[in-house]
């Protein structure tokens, strides 16, 4: 039983030593340093309890320092950081107990670091960033945990028709504020390229999965057969177009891939579904 009791004692403090809340008072980043040394300042810390503010002015141009945070107790707010092009940090984040904003960042190019979040516990809003064209990163995040929805002046925004927006926007009680580019300038234009899109991401056989993903040139979609099957591939855009369609036809047993290289395309989401006698599989791809 000693044995036993020192055993568990150990796993515990083992536990410990790689999973910890920090910072109850929040933090503030205004220097890159104050960044690249969190790690180092806050060892196995992976819940930040407070808020996490980028305030103006600030030299942040990197977010890796952050890759072990898993979760923030208070609010997220990225603001007036110029010299950031990605949120790539933050990968790791699943929840925010408060507000994410992300404002006035205006190199910043996409959201997709954020495909894990989950959860916030507040308003979303993402506004006066110049250069980001799509909402996609933020896909996964429950509707029901946004407070409100304030989206302005993102002058190259044109596709806001991201799952979790797309479900926010019809609840009831929906608080939303939009003013963007083309596509993403009203909530009746978003509601109607949301009725388009409606493309559930399947699993099913045969499973889809592409690498890269995102992609910038090329991607290869693949797929595997445990039996011959007549299926029939096509990729959709973000509004339900058609890019690309494939001739059905029976594919045999085994691992199959497929090279698509939409050069002349714009960056965005697309779907590739497929479609055989054993259901239906989507998979979404992000072209950057």
């Amino acid at each position: 039983m000693k044995r036993i009791t020192i055993l568990v004692i150990l796993v515990g403090c083992l536990f410990n030593l790689h999973s910890q809340s920090c910072l109850p008072e929040g933090i503030r980043f205004i220097r890159q340093t104050q960044v690249d040394s969190f790690p180092i300042n806050y060892p196995n810390c992976t819940e930040i309890e407070g808020d996490v503010i980028f305030p103006y002015p600030n030299t942040v141009s990197s977010l890796q320092g952050l890759s072990a945070i898993s979760a923030i107790g208070g609010e997220l707010l990225i603001s007036d950081c110029n010299e950031l092009t990605t949120l790539e940090g933050l990968n790791n984040l699943q929840s925010i107990g408060g507000a994410l904003s992300i404002v006035s960042n205006d190199n910043l190019l996409n959201l997709n670091a954020l495909q894990n979040l989950r959860t916030i516990g507040g308003g979303l809003t993402i506004s006066w960033n110049y250069r980001i064209k799509s909402l996609s990163g933020i896909d996964s995040i429950n509707a029901e945990s946004i407070d409100a929805l304030h989206m302005i002046y993102n002058d190259s925004l044109s596709w806001c028709a991201v799952e979790s927006v797309c479900q926010y926007i019809v609840s009831p009680n929906a608080s939303v504020t939009l003013h963007n580019a083309v596509g993403c300038d009203s909530v009746e234009v978003v509601e109607e390229l949301c009725s388009h899109i409606s493309i559930p991401e399947q699993r099913s056989n045969p499973q889809l999965s592409t690498y890269p993903n995102p992609f910038t040139t090329a991607t290869t979609i693949e797929y595997k057969l445990t039996e011959p099957n007549h299926v029939h591939l096509t990729i959709y855009n973000s509004i339900g177009e058609t890019i690309y369609m494939a001739k059905d036809r029976l594919v045999p047993v085994g691992k199959h891939t497929f090279t698509w290289s939409p050069e002349s395309l714009p960056e965005g989401l697309y779907y590739a579904v497929l479609r055989g006698k054993e259901g239906v599989s989507v998979v979404k791809m992000i072209k950057q």
